[in-house]
């Protein structure tokens, strides 16, 4: 069965009566003709979505530049507190990326020691080798947290 009223495409919009034509109407009616413009990225509507999410984020990214372990564990420690992160989002910014973060730095020890990309690390030197790797995976985990809180920070309640 088909209901050919369905299959029309819609009338056209019918124009605006203009109104009272005065000189100081012209500049607004010009901004309304203008299309609307299309964002990549949509933003939140003129306030913050979640200012304490974004503390957070701020404070691990600051750790991460600064190297500063109080202001690493003050942004993980918000996270964590956070009412507005689901349980699971919770456990995946605080424990989540940070151990994919972990994994990673391990892979690439690994893969120094079998020789297979980096400079391959010489024997009894891998203490040396975790040393320079560490900071460089703590920052990662950091970032990496940062990213998902602002993320998140943006959805809707």
């Amino acid at each position: 069965m088909e209901i050919p009223e369905l299959l029309k495409p819609p009338p056209p919009p019918k124009p605006a009566e203009p109104a009272e034509e005065t000189p100081d109407a012209e500049p607004a009616q010009a901004a309304q003709e203008e299309a609307p413009r299309r964002r990549f990225l949509p933003l939140p509507s003129g306030r913050w979505a979640n200012p304490l999410l974004l503390l957070a984020a701020a404070s691990l990214v600051a750790g991460a530049v600064l190297g500063n372990w109080f202001a690493l564990l003050l942004g993980w420690l918000i996270a964590y507190a956070s009412r507005r992160l689901t349980e699971a989002e919770t456990k995946w910014a605080v424990m989540g990326l940070p151990g994919a973060a972990l994994a990673a730095g391990l892979v690439w020890l690994w893969g120094r020691a079998e020789g297979r990309w980096g400079a391959p690390v010489a024997d009894g030197h891998m203490s040396e080798a975790i040393a320079q790797t560490w900071p460089w995976v703590v920052r990662g985990a950091a970032v990496a947290s940062a990213l998902f809180l602002v993320w998140r920070s943006q959805k809707e309640r």
